[in-house]
């Protein structure tokens, strides 16, 4: 047993027994310490040696190991190949978004469906549908549904630009719901009166829909950089459905053998089995995640205040410039566009008028150049730090363009919609008809249908496979329960140093974290015993689920009006005691949601259980599932045993669900979320 678990509960005990609200920082502390801080200051440290895998002792380098990376060209076209794909993904991902949630704010029967159709494909883990797709995209080598129905020739593992639109397709498709929740949230707080005006002047679809984006384009732009922030550590989805992808003529290196979308993530996970120098491993994952910090930046940057914001996006982009080049190598062209956003924001607000003619310009200028070295040289002309600069640049200067105002028609707007629904749909109904194929075809016979498959799965230990994966929950949801819900009170009642820097550190890691700092993590949890452990997989899940916790009990927490906390007072109910007899059972609606999104989490949970588990007993259902499908190159897929599984699966989230709506809707929650006497 982990030294780590004993430690936990002694001090959730001891932030009772003090009844001090400051030592309600404690669990949290000790939870983001060993997932978050630990992994990343071991990296950076061991980056600096050698440590070989026979090694007692890491050995010190110097810079040894980043001069190799810095030399891993195959690394640098990872780069680039992430840097478009997770652009292209962003901006395809918020526009379509956006024009369902415009078609879906109103709250109409048909709407309300329509919404549940699209969630479906958030709440069914990730790794379930996007096998599902690979089977009927791609089958058995090319061999499949969509090929036989369509007529069509894809096939993944040999046309690099056929994986990459595919896993971009998937990916996008499995962000959908959720951007779309996010987004038809920021509507809603749209006045009425503003769609009575709209309605009155008879303003067309266009004009209505850049209205309504003016309205909410403080909250829509940082989410649109914040979701481009992680898509640059995408790896779930991309690495079940495409693998590496067919090796590109310029990916063919002696350090890393790159195809269409071998994207950061699974360039460091294969880095992971090869090499054998933990030191080197590390130098990897310090350069990633380099990387992430500066498209996290520009995230945080978009939602400043003029003429600040424009002076830390430009500063960001011209050290993007460098940075990044000095990595892929720094195109000679770009230098006037360096020295230019390094220059301009020295002239704002005097010659506003200047500032923003000359930024156009260059904007203009560096566009033209990228497109150049696009068509002269392929993949390799692609620049990373235009693809962040340039959306990072407009939408901070937020110019306008004139408008074509015109209402598309009715029947128009119905069939695109239905088309946006019907992928759902179909990758869920030919899962479930491959649970009943009498072998692994991916064209089953309706007459030949059996329930022979899910006797096979459950032999297999299927049922044990989902007990792990609710094991994990339960330590994710018990983890979060005793350190998030304290720590989130704490932060609705004070803003201290402490507190901001814990939460700053907490949002930041649901942002930085990805491959690069799971690697870390695995050498930081063998150490203190936590591979092969569930319950280290549940400190993972905690730690992803943690922001959402802290924004939705610190707002709820602050909603609570002020007289209760007075007449804890008058009975003599400590900070502590206030907490539990009082905020707790108020808040079981808010915590019944994020135990339900905690469970969703654990299910979904795949990259870090493929890392942190060796053993076969502690296997969870994703791996199971995986085991049934393996990589898209694997010759033993298991098509319809992956069928009968992912039916079984999907149950004890179903069931779950259908009993947390006790506490969603408990009547605690009236007037403005409080009901009291």
């Amino acid at each position: 047993m982990s030294v780590v678990l004993p430690i936990f509960f002694a001090l959730c005990l001891l932030s009772l027994l003090l009844r001090n609200k400051w030592s309600m920082v404690l669990p949290v502390t000790l939870i983001l310490g060993v997932a978050t801080i630990v992994p990343i200051l071991w990296a950076i440290y061991i980056s600096f040696t050698e440590y070989g895998v026979f090694q007692q002792a890491p050995v010190f380098s110097g810079l040894k190991n980043f001069e190799e990376v810095l030399g891993d060209s195959g690394f640098k076209l990872s780069l680039r190949l992430t840097a478009l794909w997770s652009t292209l993904k962003t901006s395809i991902e918020i526009l379509l978004s956006f024009l369902i949630a415009l078609r879906l704010r109103k709250a109409t029967k048909l709407s309300k469906a329509s919404l549940i159709l699209l969630g479906v494909g958030w709440f069914i883990p990730s790794f379930i549908t996007v096998s599902g797709w690979r089977a009927l995209v791609q089958g058995y080598g090319g061999y499949s549904l969509f090929n036989i129905v369509l007529g069509t020739e894809i096939d993944i593992t040999l046309n690099a630009f056929q994986a990459f639109t595919s896993s971009l397709f998937v990916s996008i498709w499995l962000s959908l719901p959720l951007s779309t929740m996010i987004i038809l949230g920021m509507l809603g707080r749209v006045s009425k009166e503003l769609d009575d005006v709209m309605k009155i002047d008879g303003t067309g679809d266009i004009y209505t829909s850049s209205i309504l984006f003016g309205e909410i384009r403080f909250l829509l732009i940082p989410y649109f950089f914040f979701q481009l922030a992680r898509s640059m550590k995408e790896f779930t989805s991309v690495f079940l459905m495409t693998g590496n992808g067919p090796l590109l003529p310029e990916g063919f290196t002696p350090n890393t053998l790159t195809g269409s979308t071998t994207f950061l993530g699974i360039a460091l996970f294969r880095k992971f089995s090869s090499v054998k120098d933990y030191g080197l491993l590390s130098a990897y994952a310090v350069f990633v995640g380099g990387f992430s910090l500066i498209w996290i930046l520009g995230a945080l940057f978009s939602r400043g205040d003029v003429p600040k914001r424009h002076r830390h996006v430009l500063f960001l982009s011209s050290a993007a410039h460098v940075f990044l080049g000095l990595f892929t190598g720094l195109n000679l062209l770009l230098l006037p566009v360096i020295l230019g956003y390094s220059i301009l924001p020295l002239i704002i607000p005097r010659f506003r008028k200047t500032f923003r003619l000359l930024v156009g310009t260059l904007l203009i200028y560096e566009v033209l150049i990228t497109i150049l070295g696009v068509v002269q040289r392929g993949v390799s002309g692609i620049v990373p730090a235009t693809l962040l600069s340039v959306p990072l640049i407009l939408f901070s200067l937020r110019y306008r363009f004139p408008i074509i105002d015109f209402t598309i028609p009715g029947w128009l707007k119905r069939t695109l919609m239905v088309l946006c629904l019907i992928p759902t749909a179909l990758v869920v109904i030919y899962i479930l008809v491959l649970s009943f194929a009498a072998d692994s075809d991916i064209m089953p016979s309706l007459s030949e249908m059996t329930l022979a498959n899910f006797g096979r799965v459950i032999s297999d230990g299927l049922m044990s496979n989902i007990l792990n994966t609710i094991i994990i929950a339960f330590w994710a949801s018990l983890i979060l329960l005793m350190a998030g819900i304290p720590f989130s009170y704490l932060f609705s009642q004070r803003k201290s140093m402490l507190v901001k820097g814990l939460a700053s550190i907490i949002l930041f890691g649901s942002l930085y974290t990805g491959m690069h700092t799971l690697l870390p993590m695995y050498f930081v949890f063998d150490k203190l015993r936590l591979t092969d452990s569930l319950f280290g997989i549940g400190i993972v899940v905690c730690i992803q689920s943690l922001p959402l916790t802290i924004i939705l009990l610190a707002e709820f927490f602050s909603s609570v009006p002020r007289e209760l906390r007075e007449v804890s007072l008058l009975e003599g109910l400590s900070g502590t005691g206030y907490l539990v007899k009082i905020l707790i059972p108020l808040s079981l609606p808010v915590i019944g949601g994020l135990l339900v999104y905690v469970m969703v989490s654990s299910f979904s949970s795949f990259s870090t259980p493929l890392i942190l588990l060796n053993s076969q007993e502690l296997m969870p259902f994703s791996l199971r599932i995986f085991s049934y499908v393996g990589e898209v190159r694997s010759y033993y897929t298991s098509w319809n045993l992956f069928g009968a599984a992912s039916v079984i699966g999907v149950v004890p989230l179903l069931i779950f669900f259908r009993s947390s709506l006790r506490l969603i809707y408990s009547s605690n929650l009236r007037d403005q979320g409080i009901e009291y006497d």
